[in-house]
């Protein structure tokens, strides 16, 4: 018999909610065992091909007893290799599958299941395939009766909530683990990095990025969206970060763009920004949708003359311009600085480009940081 509709629905509500918080799986499991009047429960996953077996949660079964079924006896388990041949969304009851007779009979019975006070069980199929078997069991002792239809109206109803909340629960995890692989990544970067949304707002930044900010000087945070000291540049800022964003989801495919924010007392900071494509850097695929990169003019490691040299075939003279250029100064800026005329330094930009493949200083400052001698 199932439970009223209001308990259902609570039911169905912390099931949801244990998809994303699997510290409320185990109250989901109490609370259907006790409405199915089973005396423990588990979520059970079975990788038939490493062979390994993992009980993903329980409730009042010994944890010495299931590290011992995940160490050993999962290989000894006749209702999971029975239940193997059942489809997904199939509810399974023991003794239709192996006799109670049969059962006592094994191995897991004598060592395992009696100390764990398990004679009886109803089990619903939540993943097949050839090598893995996940299932939402429910158990009962050996002074209750067995399963029955009745009893398993409750597990029927929810199967096809558990099958979507396990799908939901492992992709969860795995965003939170790249997620976390992501953050150790550019945590190793030595420039600072942003991940921002599609309005500027930080999503993360790693370790270099806090401590720029941490300088208030140049960039600053103002309710948590990365925004320049200055008005003006903040503003073009935030419309770049915005363009960045619509461009790719746009369709058109914005390469990146570079920018400059000033500092009160030392050179401007460089900023490349780009959108994130569609499976790569995603911190969080609901919010991620530009990547930040920094460029310090007083801690940028460039790579050397020799590198750009032998890379690109550039002249010592054509170095120097590149390297000038990447620091974010004007043609006008480098020909004062070099000494050499307006036409010159254009030129000289011009044959860079070329033997770089190039078009833009923008994308000249992402071929000198992706060719940056290492910092040690």
């Amino acid at each position: 018999m199932l439970p009223s509709p209001q308990k259902l629905s609570d039911l169905l509500g912390l099931l949801y909610d244990a998809a994303s918080d699997p510290v409320l799986w185990s109250p989901f499991l109490e609370q259907v065992a006790k409405a199915s009047k089973a005396t423990s429960a588990a979520m059970v996953v079975h990788d038939f091909q490493q062979p390994l077996c993992t009980v993903s949660t329980g409730w009042e079964l010994d944890p010495e007893l299931q590290n011992l079924y995940e160490a050993h006896y999962h290989s000894l388990d006749v209702w999971a290799e029975r239940g193997l041949n059942q489809p997904a969304g199939s509810i399974v009851i023991s003794h239709a599958i192996c006799p109670l007779h049969e059962l006592r009979k094994t191995e897991i019975y004598n060592d395992l299941y009696i100390p764990s006070k398990i004679e009886h069980a109803a089990f619903a199929v939540l993943k097949r395939t050839e090598t893995c078997l996940a299932g939402f069991s429910l158990y009962r002792d050996r002074w209750q009766p067995e399963f029955d239809e009745p009893d398993v109206q409750l597990l029927r109803f929810l199967t096809p909530h558990l099958q979507r909340a396990f799908d939901l629960h492992f992709r969860l995890s795995d965003l939170k683990g790249h997620s976390n692989g992501l953050e150790a990544a550019m945590n190793t970067f030595l420039k600072p990095v942003f991940v921002l949304d599609g309005k500027g707002k930080i999503v993360f930044m790693n370790t270099t990025a806090t401590a720029l900010l941490a300088e208030k000087d140049g960039l600053q945070t103002l309710s948590g969206v990365l925004s320049a000291e200055r008005g003006a540049e903040s503003e073009f800022l935030l419309n770049t970060v915005r363009s960045a964003a619509t461009s790719f989801a746009g369709g058109r495919g914005m390469a990146g763009d570079t920018l400059f924010i000033s500092r009160r007392n030392r050179p401007a900071l460089q900023l490349f920004i780009a959108p994130i494509h569609d499976g790569s850097l995603r911190h969080d695929a609901r919010h991620a949708a530009v990547v930040v990169f920094v460029s310090d003019p007083l801690r940028t490691q460039r790579p050397g003359v020799a590198v750009l040299h032998k890379r690109f075939g550039l002249t010592p003279a054509e170095c120097r311009v590149a390297l000038l250029l990447s620091d974010g100064h004007s043609p006008k800026e480098i020909a004062n600085t070099v000494g050499v005329t307006d036409n010159t330094v254009r030129s000289q930009i011009k044959s860079i480009f070329s033997k770089t493949g190039v078009r833009r200083q923008s994308d000249l400052v992402r071929l000198l940081l992706s060719n940056a001698e290492p910092m040690i």
